[in-house]
């Protein structure tokens, strides 16, 4: 989960950030740009992580059909994952092992998708009012938290101010798994 609010949050600027900036520019309202935007975001997802590899697993696994495809597709990108459909079970499966690989490979896209939508529409409805109509919590507005460098590319290292601080310390004054009272 922490890799993936990871990689949501770096594509959030160049995937909904920048969008929604650039359709305020051309003209658009805060509001109308991001549902334009939200929108836009949704047709897409539809199309990419829904139809298409439904039409892919109606094709490679034999058994299956669309809309046994659109099911596991919706039942795996939305976490419930029953179990009922699971793609490249067949043995002497040509090309199974990378079949497989491809199948883990959309499923984590498609839950990075699937997080960036979710964060989009609450983005969305922080502009709209709704967080407080609907008692959410309101998305984070600090976008630029990434900007400060973790490691600061200064040469010079920074002073000690206090002299113990750079003494090494003494085994015999720390508390050890010996000093505990066994009885």
């Amino acid at each position: 989960m922490l890799v993936l609010t990871a990689c949501v949050h770096r594509v959030m600027h160049p995937l909904v950030l920048a969008p929604v900036t650039l359709l305020q520019r051309s003209g658009l309202n805060p509001r109308p740009a991001t549902v334009v935007h939200f929108l836009l975001l949704l047709i897409v997802v539809v199309l990419c992580f829904f139809l298409a590899p439904a039409a892919v697993f109606s094709v490679v696994e034999v058994s299956w059909t669309f809309l046994d495809g659109i099911y596991f597709c919706f039942i795996s990108l939305c976490t419930i994952g029953l179990g009922d459909f699971v793609p490249a079970a067949r043995p002497g499966q040509q090309y199974r092992a990378l079949y497989q690989v491809a199948v883990m490979v959309y499923l984590f896209l498609g839950l990075m998708v699937m997080y960036l939508l979710l964060r989009t529409f609450h983005k969305m409805a922080d502009v709209h009012g709704l967080t407080t109509l609907l008692q959410l919590p309101r998305c984070e507005e600090s976008v630029l938290e990434d900007t400060e460098p973790i490691v600061n590319n200064d040469p010079t290292p920074p002073r000690l101010k206090d002299k113990a601080a750079s003494k090494p310390l003494d085994p015999a004054s720390q508390p050890s798994y010996n000093s505990i009272n066994k009885g």
